[in-house]
This record gives structure tokens, C-alpha cells and sequence, in this order.
């Protein structure tokens, strides 16, 4: 598993509008069921790509292992038990 993002940063989710602070240290997959959001995953370590979901908006940053980060930036996903955010605001289609 990969370093957690060493920033806090904002996840919207672009369906409900609804925003959650992921704090220095967290997941995003974390923060989002501790906050009671229905999000699926499996393996928690960036492997298998159960959790990864289409982001709108934001500069994510890839540290998962199941795919590269230039065909999560083509495919416009990320990994949300590894993935941290280069911007204040990441916008998940959740």
C-alpha cells in the first residue's frame, strides 16, 4: 500500500452535492463510509479496482497499483482507498 495523501482536501459527490473533508492521513473510501456514504470496495489496498469511480472535476492522485496513472487521467477514474488530491476539491460522479 501506498503513502495516504498528506493533505486534507474536499470530496463533492456531483449527484447528491454533498461534501466531506478527507483529512491529512485518510482515504477517501474511509472518509466516505465513516460518513455513512455506500461505496463499494474489496481488497483496500489499491489492487483489485473494486472501488474505483469516475472523477468531474479535481487533480487526483493516483497511488494504487491497478492502473497507471495516465490510464486513470484517460479514463477519468480513480482508486478510492488509495487516492489523494493535488487540488482543494475533488468532485466523485457519486
Amino acid at each position: 500500500m501506498k503513502e495516504l495523501p498528506a493533505q486534507s482536501f474536499i470530496v463533492e459527490l456531483a449527484r447528491s452535492g454533498r461534501r466531506v473533508e478527507v483529512k491529512r492521513g485518510d482515504s477517501i473510501l474511509g472518509t466516505l463510509r465513516g460518513a455513512g456514504v455506500d461505496a463499494a470496495y474489496s481488497c483496500e489496498e489499491g489492487v483489485c479496482g473494486a472501488c474505483e469511480v469516475k472523477f468531474l472535476a479535481g487533480d487526483p492522485e493516483h497511488r494504487d497499483f491497478f492502473k497507471s496513472p495516465d490510464e486513470h487521467d484517460r479514463d477519468r477514474t480513480v482508486i478510492l482507498c488509495q487516492a489523494g488530491c493535488r487540488s482543494d476539491r475533488l468532485v466523485l460522479d457519486l
